[in-house]
């Protein structure tokens, strides 16, 4: 089965790579699946069973870094626009109006049985142009996974929004806000619905493989040995979340700040429980490298080589969802670190800012973790010292909490799973 997931996938960054795998377990079945996406790529490229299409096929706009702020909206102007007159531009490349040379995407197409958009909140003009084609093509294609609203942009994309919510079989938001903003522009707002992260459907590697990955490294042996309890830790430098911290500061006095704040939280965990930290690279991209963060991080500890570990190791996306499984906890700014700790029982203290409505509505208001959230925008080091000690010393009862909310989060992608198929229209 061949789904074609039409958006911008930088597959170093796992948390996006959740998200395919996600999407590739919830609707295989069982069966072999042929996924595509689009990366920073020049010629199409195979990892697994996935295909790899360049970004520039398709998108003039959707993961273009050279366009930011002004220049930013008025492609986006162009584009709508555009589309609403019917010229598609490098979207006809998944059509056979398309060039030559992208004969193997639009083979994909053609085969394609699902052709989605949205995923990792994304979904822009560009998207729109997506669902228009894959219906003319008779396809099953639709939003899942958006967390992206009108914004400030309703004056020229409404009506191509409503237009693509029309069309679409399915409109799936990860978080009520992003559902909220599209419903203005519905005419019928009770297909817009809210369902679990993709992400959330993915399975990890097994505990013998996940165990054996960290059974390598002497200091975890270590620590095991010595009944250190293990915290699993993501730091990151890039993003909404830091973006939101101190913005009165920049450069590398922002980063030091950033990284004193986590240290000092990690430092208060062993100097009073003895815990090893373990720092887990959700991203190894070249513009937001975790490793690079978590070394900044360990650099400003006052605590000693022995109490942490950098796991320098470009790990898929289903090997830290089974890492994440083995820690006792785990205090992550990366959501996607955090909806793995959902997925599988780990205790945690989510760090990110009030802006971020991504990790609200994901972390906080579907998996019932409100508590468990820290601004670090308006949470001093020291309040967040003493906040994640309490949920780290609340361990045992958030672990057994999240099993509700594991079930719920299950039932609620069965729901997802047969909206997509067409064989149910609910409120998951």
């Amino acid at each position: 089965m061949h789904i074609l997931v039409a958006d911008y996938v930088p597959l170093a960054n796992k948390g996006e790579e959740a998200i395919i795998r996600g999407i590739e377990d919830l609707l295989s079945q069982g069966r072999p699946v042929a996924l595509g996406l689009f990366d920073n790529v020049s010629a199409p490229m195979q990892r697994e069973n996935i295909t790899v299409f360049p970004r520039e096929w398709l998108f003039r706009l959707e993961g273009n870094l050279a366009l930011s702020g002004r220049g930013r909206i008025l492609m986006q102007v162009l584009i709508t626009a555009q589309l609403r007159l019917g010229i598609h531009g490098p979207l006809q490349n998944l059509t056979s109006a398309g060039v030559e040379r992208c004969r193997p995407l639009q083979d994909f197409f053609r085969r394609a049985r699902y052709v989605l958009v949205g995923h990792d909140g994304v979904f822009c003009p560009e998207s729109c142009g997506v669902i228009h084609l894959a219906k003319k093509q008779g396809k099953r294609a639709g939003i899942l996974g958006a967390s992206t609203g009108l914004a400030g942009g309703r004056f020229y994309k409404a009506g191509l929004y409503r237009r693509t919510l029309e069309e679409s079989d399915f409109c799936i938001f990860r978080e009520n806000h992003s559902c909220a903003s599209m419903s203005q522009v519905c005419r019928d707002p009770a297909k817009l619905l809210v369902g679990p992260d993709p992400a959330f459907a993915m399975r990890p590697v097994s505990p013998q493989a996940a165990r054996e990955v960290l059974d390598r490294y002497e200091p975890y042996r270590k620590a095991r040995q010595d009944k250190r309890p293990v915290v699993a830790a993501t730091a990151l430098e890039k993003g909404r979340i830091y973006a939101g911290f101190r913005p009165d500061l920049r450069a590398r006095a922002k980063q030091q700040a950033h990284a004193r704040y986590l240290a000092g939280i990690l430092d208060h965990l062993v100097a009073r429980h003895r815990v090893f930290a373990l720092f887990l690279p959700h991203s190894v991209e070249t513009t937001g490298n975790d490793i690079v963060a978590a070394g900044h991080v360990t650099e400003q500890m006052k605590a000693g080589a022995e109490d942490s570990m950098i796991l320098e190791h470009d790990c898929g996306a289903r090997l830290l969802k089974g890492l994440i499984r083995e820690c006792d906890f785990l205090v992550g700014e990366r959501t996607h670190s955090l909806i793995a700790a959902v997925s599988v029982g780990t205790p945690f203290a989510a760090l990110t800012n009030r802006r971020d409505t991504r990790t609200h509505g994901i972390i906080g208001a579907m998996c019932r973790s409100q508590d468990r959230i820290i601004d670090i925008d308006i949470m001093g080091e020291d309040d967040a010292q003493s906040k994640v000690m309490e949920l780290f010393e609340d361990r045992n009862s958030i672990r057994e909490s999240l099993g509700p909310v594991q079930e719920e989060l299950s039932r609620q992608m069965d729901g997802v799973l047969r909206v997509i198929q067409g064989t149910a229209r609910e409120r998951v």
